[in-house]
């Protein structure tokens, strides 16, 4: 009799076991799988911490940090324009920038505009050092191939879910480019690219598909607007999107994709979670965040900031020479106004002795503070290593210029000097432009021609500047930064007029 109850009790106690091993195996079934992704976008080689940059060693303590909270669910991307853009990185090409990525743990990239910054050689040797790839599913050369070294798509496998990863530009973002960096290649519709490869993807048995579209977008008034959202209405099968382009910051929901862009510098970190469903292959939940760098972190990651002293001792070495002295803080609002631009616009002016001064906004990529100015901060400023020519101009030609770099939301404002143009912004292209006048108070003449001095990129037509494309050449005047570090060193010290409006607005 007692063996009969001990047997009893012995088939009971395994018969519960089994029960919690059933119950076990079934929950664990039917939890969603977690994965995080983080991306970062216009970093713009600001390797270093100043005013406006946490730094790369900050951004990677941030960036360890949230991966701590789910070490093998997370991923991590670049929205593009990752490397080019400081005196840190482009003093190397650009290959310290990629190395400090691979520390971080980035698993893609996005090319961007700014990747042209490079010649093709250069972007070649970024690309070889990178542990990660760099996408492009939109780029193609003339026979419809994608060329080495962009790749449409990455796999990698996050809390044992396949997930891809793919690449797309704005279609228009070569005419940010000067064309001889972009010869033989064109960019394709970003969200037919998309479709097509998820497409291959599914097929291949991917189970969440991330796409990072270095295409622009803001929020207004609680709506997301901007060159992503035709993209985002045509897309099929993405699962979540991390933009980048425009520098500006977004966290939401599209038409039930996520969509995230984060800022500029390294200053913001975008986050999509996602909840995957293994039993029905389909995601069940998902959120979509922005956070501030420096409010997740102050310190810095021992790794990276030893990997960089080394460099930032290099560009020291070159670039602490003081040039001038500058009494106020000088800021420099890429699509709006900038006391800092209109300060150098008349330097380029005078130096060059020219009646007018053209340059594209968007090659201007600092504020200035009070203190002595370097070299270093003149490179902060003017980065992208242009060079400066004096043209010969008709005023109709001018003219169109100013039109159509004023007010763009796609660009940023137009800079100049030797004018006084009042203008209302609030009007569409073709009308904006109500008056050009000149130091004598005359009025800017459509029939006569002017010299006038322009940087490579606007000569090239760069950012739809047409009207300027192939002016007569009258000389080369040199690079940008060699121009103006001459000019303040004459100077010695900056003293702005803010009183001395250039633009009037109506």
């Amino acid at each position: 009799q007692n063996y009969f109850v001990g047997d009893v009790m012995k088939r009971l106690i395994n018969l519960f076991f089994v029960i919690l091993l059933c119950c076990a195996a079934f929950l664990a079934e039917a939890a969603p799988v977690q994965i995080d992704i983080y991306s970062v976008n216009d970093l713009h080689g600001k390797l270093r911490a100043a005013e406006n940059a946490p730094g790369a060693a900050r951004l990677a303590a941030a960036l360890n940090l949230l991966k701590a909270v789910n070490p093998k669910g997370t991923l991590i991307v670049g929205g593009g324009d990752m490397l080019s853009g400081s005196i840190d990185a482009d003093s190397f090409d650009g290959l310290n920038a990629v190395e400090a990525m691979n520390i971080m743990g980035f698993a893609a990239n996005c090319a961007g505009n700014h990747a042209f910054d490079y010649n093709f050689p250069a972007i070649v040797r970024q690309a070889k050092a990178a542990d990660f790839p760099l996408l492009a599913a939109n780029i193609t050369d003339a026979n419809g191939n994608i060329p080495a070294p962009f790749a449409p798509y990455a796999v990698v496998k996050r809390n044992g879910i396949k997930t891809g990863i793919i690449g797309v530009l704005d279609e228009q973002v070569f005419k940010k480019v000067k064309p001889d960096r972009v010869t033989g290649l064109k960019l394709t519709s970003p969200a037919e690219a998309a479709n097509k490869y998820a497409a291959e993807l599914r097929r291949n048995g991917v189970q969440v598909v991330v796409l990072l579209a270095h295409i622009g977008g803001q929020m207004e008034n609680g709506t997301l607007t901007g060159a992503i959202v035709p993209v985002l209405d045509n897309l099929k099968g993405i699962d979540a999107v991390a933009a980048g382009d425009s520098h500006t910051v977004f966290a939401c929901s599209y038409k039930g994709i996520p969509a995230v862009q984060a800022g500029e510098y390294g200053r913001q970190i975008g986050h999509i979670k996602l909840f995957y469903d293994v039993d029905t292959g389909k995601i069940t939940q998902t959120e979509a965040n922005v956070y501030e760098t420096d409010a997740l972190t102050q310190e810095r990651d021992s790794k990276a900031a030893a990997f960089l002293q080394p460099y930032f001792e290099r560009v020291d070495a070159v670039y602490s020479k003081v040039l001038a002295y500058n009494t106020q803080y000088l800021a420099n609002e890429k699509y709006g106004e900038s006391p800092l631009a209109d300060y150098f616009m008349d330097l380029i002016n005078c130096e060059l002795q020219t009646d007018i001064t053209l340059y594209n906004g968007g090659a201007i990529r600092a504020n200035l503070l009070a203190g002595n100015v370097t070299l270093r901060e003149l490179k902060q400023i003017f980065p992208f290593n242009n060079t400066l020519y004096v043209v010969r101009l008709r005023g109709s030609d001018i003219l169109k210029a100013l039109e159509h770099g004023l007010g763009s939301k796609e660009i940023g404002r137009v800079r100049f000097a030797g004018l006084t143009v009042t203008a209302d912004l609030t009007a569409p292209e073709g009308g904006r432009l109500i008056s050009a006048q000149l130091p004598d108070g005359s009025m800017l003449s459509p029939e006569r021609y002017y010299s006038v001095a322009v940087n490579d990129f606007l000569l090239s037509g760069g950012d739809g500047y047409t009207s300027l494309k192939g002016a007569e050449i009258i000389r080369e005047s040199g690079k940008d930064l060699d121009v103006l570090s001459t000019a303040l060193k004459k100077a010695g010290q900056i003293n702005f007029d803010y009183n001395n409006k250039r633009l009037i607005l109506k």
